[in-house]
């Protein structure tokens, strides 16, 4: 554990020396610009909500005021730790190789002179070939409509396999791969496209597609509309209960498994629930419910 202390400190250490001359002269020096003009140059189809949330937060751990050189390998590291240390699953390694993605662009685009995105570790999922009844704990419900998302997604990721190996061909003919920024940022983005299809194949193998004909009409499930007034300040909110891969919390779209959504489930109209969160227990009122 020391060795890799003083390993990550020298690291840092001389990506610090470096300087200023780590950033080009012209190019966006605040990490906020710097994502700024990543998010413009996404395609449509590739600026989906997982990558404006997760550069968001990542802004937000940051710092707002952070500037790119100081961004380090020890930094960058911590963050995959925190993120990466929970376990080892999709939605951890999705969150990961947003931040690698961005990382590389920074790179190819010279705002960075160094490679800063091989520090941003994806924590391996282990596989096992046991079955039993350790597969249910892992399946996931999803609504007919986040499973045709997913679909979606996953055809349009394949789609890019084609134009991005395309790339590294051409990019590969340069002889000089020692300062082939082209040649790896090409393989960055197909790195990238690639774990997100394995994770959306994933998801999908796992999926359970809810069916609520079966459920009584006045309960909370997934597809719910809910509005539920607090007890104590009788402030509103309205919240739609979906699964893990439509969450928007901009939309007021929450997860079943989120503090309010796992408290929501099979509740009806006048009951009251007890949301605990790191800023306190609050005790809210379902007023009521849309399906």
């Amino acid at each position: 554990m020391l060795t890799g202390s003083i390993q990550l400190i020298n690291m840092s250490t001389t990506y610090l020396a470096l300087g200023a001359s780590i950033l080009t002269t012209g190019q966006p020096n605040k990490l906020t610009d710097a994502i700024s003009t990543y998010r413009d140059s996404l395609k449509k189809k590739d600026a989906s909500d997982l990558i404006h949330r997760e550069l968001h937060r990542f802004t937000d751990w940051c710092g707002q005021d952070k500037n790119l050189e100081d961004l380090s390998p020890a930094l960058l590291s911590k963050y995959a730790e925190e993120i990466g240390g929970t376990g080892t699953s999709p939605q951890a390694s999705n969150r990961l190789q947003v931040i690698r993605g961005f990382l590389s662009y920074a790179r190819k685009e010279k705002m960075i002179g160094v490679n800063l995105s091989q520090h941003i570790r994806i924590p391996k999922r282990k596989t096992s070939g046991k079955s039993g009844s350790s597969g249910d704990s892992n399946k996931i419900e999803m609504s007919p409509k986040g499973h045709a998302r997913l679909l979606e997604q996953l055809e349009g990721l394949k789609s890019e396999r084609a134009p991005l190996a395309s790339q590294i061909r051409d990019a590969a003919e340069d002889k000089d791969v020692r300062e082939n920024a082209p040649l790896e940022a090409a393989r960055e983005q197909l790195g990238l496209v690639e774990g997100r299809i394995r994770n959306i194949e994933v998801q999908l193998n796992s999926a359970i597609i809810i069916d609520h004909s079966e459920s009584a009409p006045d309960t909370v499930r997934i597809g719910s509309r809910v509005s539920l007034t607090d007890i104590t300040n009788k402030s509103k909110k309205l919240f739609t209960l979906v699964d893990r891969n439509e969450v928007n919390s901009l939309e007021g779209k929450i997860s079943d498994v989120s503090p309010i959504g796992k408290t929501l489930v099979n509740k009806t109209v006048g009951q009251e629930i007890e949301v605990v969160t790191p800023r306190g227990k609050t005790k809210y009122e379902i007023t009521s419910i849309s399906n």
